[in-house]
Parts: structure tokens; C-alpha cells; sequence
């Protein structure tokens, strides 16, 4: 972990001397959020630790239209099958992962699992039906004994298929010299104090939450930057549209243009009040996107006519 939080780093740095590095047009990793239900309450989540959101899955239809866009594309890059939600509460994820495998047979599927739901057994099966990588989110100082017992026992039982590995979020939310910029606020929904990176990346990852929403980035926990919906449109569409293509650019570019960056990318913790209501996710955070893409699209007009 150390060696990775390194290299993010050294990438971070790069960036500002290189930025051409970086490509608008193209994402390379796409997080489906296949379900919204969770068995934890971690404080740096707001979708569970202080918003409640609803226990909501992804239609059929929905994740089919995304693998039909993806295939038609020739995609050979990453998918998660998570983005506020534990896919190991989903029985159905054995054979969403082999419609992607069929479909995808170049992309690389990984699962993020807190491992509560973890058994050997389970393992097994999501490697059967195609997942490459497993990676297990450690929320407390210790894992929990099943889960430890489980990736022993695939290490020894079954080595050449224990693809997997731990990302100790605990000691990097509760160690001060840990927490350098790994843990992400949530545009200031979540109290994550820490050393942010002077460039986003998030924004170069789609992101399609359980109602099919395209959002800004996974950061996005309440969908207040919503730039299409993959039941009505085709992903990559709404990927290229001019507003999305355009307000990448300037993110990437290190002009936070919306507030959900502005707060995201602030050393603070929690900046931003829960919002009241209910939703059919969860009630919007930021109201903002279309007065920002309004005023971007007045810019470029008045640019053209000059």
C-alpha cells in the first residue's frame, strides 16, 4: 500500500508537467452500482453512515444496455461491480459477472467486498463465472476473523485462483501519517481530513449508479451531477456529449467548476450539510450543474461570435 500511495504521488506530480497524458474522450474503468445495500455504516460513506439510502438494484435491462454499449465499443479496460453498496449481498452477481465475461471476455472485473459475506466457497464461485480480481476493503483494525480464516484458506487450499487483495481503509482514516489523500471527503459530505491530490482522476472513470445515471465521478454519493441515463441513452453517448466532454476538460484542466470539486479537493472534512428529504436514491447535495453548464455554453458562444 505504501509503494501504491507512492505512485499515485509520483503520477499526481506528473500530471502538472505532462497533462497530455490525459484523455477526455476515453474512460478507463466504468463502476456499476449493482446494488446500494450494505452491511457496514463506515463514517467516511454518507450514502450509509448518515443519509440512509434506500436498498435499491440495478434493473436487468439497465446492465445489459451498459455491456451492449461497452462490447460495441471493443472495451478491454476495468469494471467494478460497486460504488456505494457490498455486490456480495447480490445473488445475482455470479451471473452478471459471466454476461460481462461473454460479452468483455479483455476487460478485467474486479469486486470490491468489505468481506463480511466472504467464504471460500463464494470465492470460488465469482472466479468460475469470470471475475479476475477481488479486492477486500478493511474497515477495522483487524479483519474480522471469518474473512481472514477465508483468505487463508485460499492461499493455501487453492493458490494459483487467490487473486485478491486488502486495502486497510481503517488505518488510513484513523492513522494521521497514513491518511495522505487515498480517502475521499464526498465533495464534503464525509469528515475525511487529509492531503488531497493537486489533479482529479476520478473524472476519467464512469460512473453509472443503480438508477442507470451517468454521474460526474464515484465521488458523486448523492447524483447531483446526473449528465444522462443509460436506460434512455447509449453510455458512450452520453460519455461524448458536448456539457460532459467539455466540463472534463476543465476539471482536468485543475479548474474546479463545480462545488462538489471545489469540496472535494479541500483539505476539510465535512464542509456540507446532509440534505433533508427522501429520494428515489438519495436527496441531491449540489444544485449547481446547470447554472455552471449554462455559463460554460454562454462563454463558448460568445467566444465563437467573436
Amino acid at each position: 500500500m505504501q509503494v501504491f500511495r507512492l505512485g499515485r504521488r509520483l503520477y499526481d506530480l506528473a500530471l502538472g508537467l505532462v497533462p497530455f497524458l490525459r484523455d477526455p474522450l476515453t474512460f478507463r474503468m466504468v463502476a456499476l452500482e449493482t446494488t446500494t445495500e450494505c452491511t457496514r455504516n463506515c463514517p467516511y460513506c454518507p450514502p450509509h453512515s448518515s443519509m440512509r439510502i434506500p436498498r435499491l438494484r440495478m434493473a436487468p435491462e439497465l446492465y445489459r444496455r451498459v455491456l451492449d454499449s461497452l462490447a460495441a465499443h471493443g472495451y478491454t479496460e476495468k469494471i467494478f461491480f460497486n460504488i456505494y453498496g457490498e455486490p456480495l449481498t447480490d445473488e445475482r452477481l455470479e451471473e452478471w459477472l459471466g454476461l460481462a465475461r461473454a460479452r468483455l471476455p479483455g476487460a478485467k472485473l474486479i469486486v470490491f467486498t468489505n468481506g463480511d459475506l466472504l467464504t471460500v466457497k463464494r470465492f470460488l464461485s465469482l472466479k468460475k463465472a469470470g471475475m479476475d480480481v477481488l479486492s477486500i476493503s478493511q474497515h477495522s483494525a483487524t479483519l474480522p476473523a471469518p474473512t481472514a480464516a477465508a483468505l487463508r484458506a485460499l492461499e493455501r487450499d487453492y493458490p494459483k485462483l487467490a487473486d485478491f487483495w486488502v486495502v486497510n481503509y481503517y488505518r488510513q482514516y484513523n492513522v494521521w501519517w497514513e491518511n495522505v489523500g487515498l480517502l475521499n471527503n464526498k465533495g464534503g459530505l464525509a469528515d475525511v481530513n487529509r492531503v488531497p491530490y493537486l489533479h482529479c482522476c476520478d473524472v476519467e472513470s464512469a460512473a453509472v449508479d443503480c438508477l442507470g445515471n451517468v454521474l460526474l465521478c464515484n465521488n458523486d454519493c448523492t447524483s447531483s451531477y446526473v449528465f444522462g441515463n443509460v436506460g434512455e441513452k447509449d453510455l458512450y453517448e452520453i460519455w461524448n456529449a458536448p456539457a460532459f466532454l467539455a466540463a472534463r476538460r476543465k476539471i482536468m484542466g485543475g479548474k474546479w467548476i463545480f462545488e462538489i470539486c471545489r469540496r472535494c479537493m479541500a483539505r476539510s472534512g465535512a464542509t456540507v450539510a446532509v440534505p433533508p428529504g427522501k429520494a428515489a436514491r438519495l436527496p441531491r447535495a449540489f444544485h449547481d450543474m446547470r447554472r455552471v453548464l449554462d455559463a460554460m455554453k454562454r462563454g463558448r458562444t460568445e467566444k465563437d461570435r467573436r
